[in-house]
């Protein structure tokens, strides 16, 4: 094994795409390793997510409030939790009836869950009410920032997490959703084209400057700082046989 990994490393000192391409893939296993340990910590397959609707923030529909719970951008944390620990608002909070308004002091948890037959597309709102439908709960949910409630039926099955707190790092969420649209088309999923130019012209770069780099290094092995000497002469003794009589 040995042998094997001394082959390996020359390999990489002589090849700076390989080297490169190696660094590149252990960054990403790291990422990967990273991602699956809060996954498994949060108990959720989606622990960390970006707000990409304004359906939680009251000022944007209520110019009279500087309230938001959340606004688009923020990094929220998401936590898999049982339906026992999920808050529902009193029957009073919900007197109001399907449309009482923009939700000022609201109560209840902040759910992330997807719509039956949906599973693509996430939404985060807040529990609204419960109902119970052939001994399950469901529940009812409603965005803030909305005049009217969802009117959904979301069972514990739909429920991807319980929003825990929000990460206080400014412009990251928001630069993580400009590379996404940039990248991608939010409507169908796909890669825009824009996103594959990038990514052939990173790849056709790489290759590029492993082709150029190699033709710019010089093939002189001498030591920086070292000066050239005159290479030494040898001299034989003259032997008194040699000399030459005349």
């Amino acid at each position: 094994m040995s042998v094997y990994s001394r082959k390996f490393r020359a390999f990489l000192r002589k090849n700076e795409t390989a080297r490169g391409l190696f660094l590149v893939g252990i960054v990403i296993l790291g990422a990967i390793a990273v991602w699956g340990g809060i996954r498994l910590a949060l108990n959720t397959e989606y622990p960390i997510l970006v707000v990409s609707s304004a359906s939680m923030c009251q000022r944007v529909a209520d110019p009279s409030t500087n309230e938001c719970t959340l606004a688009v951008g923020d990094l929220i944390v998401i936590k898999g939790e049982s339906t026992s620990n999920i808050q529902v608002p009193p029957p009073s909070y919900s007197a109001g009836g399907e449309c009482p308004g923009v939700s000022l002091n609201p109560q209840g948890s902040i759910i992330v869950f997807y719509r039956p037959g949906d599973p693509s597309f996430l939404i985060v709102h807040r529990v609204y009410r419960s109902m119970l439908i052939s001994g399950q709960i469901y529940y009812d949910t409603k965005g803030d920032a909305n005049t009217c409630a969802d009117q959904d039926q979301i069972g514990a099955s739909n429920i991807i997490g319980v929003y825990q707190f929000t990460i206080p790092i400014p412009y990251l969420g928001s630069a993580i959703l400009a590379i996404r649209d940039f990248m991608y088309n939010s409507s169908t999923g796909q890669l825009n084209p824009q996103g594959i130019l990038v990514i052939a012209a990173l790849i056709v770069a790489l290759f590029a400057f492993e082709v150029v780099e190699p033709g710019k290094k010089s093939p002189s092995s001498k030591v920086p700082g070292a000066t050239d000497t005159p290479p030494l002469k040898r001299t034989i003794p003259e032997s008194p046989s040699s000399r030459l009589r005349i």
